[in-house]
């Protein structure tokens, strides 16, 4: 490791959702380094039921923000005042504005299986999003930025059809994969204090540190 890599705690404290990029291309090599994090991911049974799709074509990427826009604008509309000025949501517009700009866009899909697990066992979360992350976290070490998205699957049946996606399977989250825009930095993730949310073998039972 070289003293300008950054550690995987380092990687961790500073991911954050990236909602502009700049038109700095992503290379094959780094593409096939993350997509290879994601593959290492633990997953249901080791089955490996991920599938990804890499999106370069512009005018694919342009009906992803289209798709996206339309799920973003009907979801904002069902919110609350403030909740619509918060800056993640502001920024979704944008994000979908911009889409076809993007370098990259790799739409995460998952094999809805037939076999075990049991019937009404769904454990396809733990298969997929675990690779999701590892995909994220390992971009975000080479410099690139990210973000996931799940708006694209309010219209899943047009986005299965324009791809040719099999029934079988379904999609899982869209990730933006880029070079951050001018004035848009990684730092430090906010997060309120771990007391607030972890508990002590009860619901709400205080953690002694």
């Amino acid at each position: 490791m070289t003293s300008d890599e950054l550690s995987l705690l380092d990687t961790i404290h500073t991911q954050r959702a990236i909602r502009h990029y700049s038109d700095k291309p992503v290379t094959e090599d780094d593409l096939s380094t993350v997509l290879e994090a994601a593959v290492r991911a633990p997953n249901a049974g080791n089955r490996q039921q991920w599938r990804f799709v890499v999106i370069r074509d512009r005018e694919t990427k342009r009906r992803f923000g289209d798709w996206y826009l339309r799920a973003w604008s009907a979801t904002v509309d069902r919110m609350g005042d403030d909740d619509r000025a918060s800056q993640p949501y502001r920024s979704g517009g944008e994000l979908a504005a911009q889409m076809e700009d993007i370098p990259v866009l790799i739409l995460a899909c998952i094999e809805k299986g037939t076999g075990p697990p049991a019937e009404g066992l769904d454990t396809r979360g733990a298969t997929i999003y675990p690779a999701v992350q590892n995909l994220m976290l390992v971009a975000r070490s080479l410099g690139l930025g990210t973000v996931i998205t799940t708006m694209h699957t309010q219209f899943e049946t047009d986005v299965k059809s324009y791809l040719d996606i099999p029934d079988d399977f379904d999609t899982a989250a869209l990730i933006p994969l880029g070079y951050p825009a001018e004035g848009v930095a990684f730092s430090r993730s906010l997060r309120g204090p771990l007391a607030d949310v972890v508990f002590l073998d009860r619901w709400g039972r205080p953690r002694a540190v």
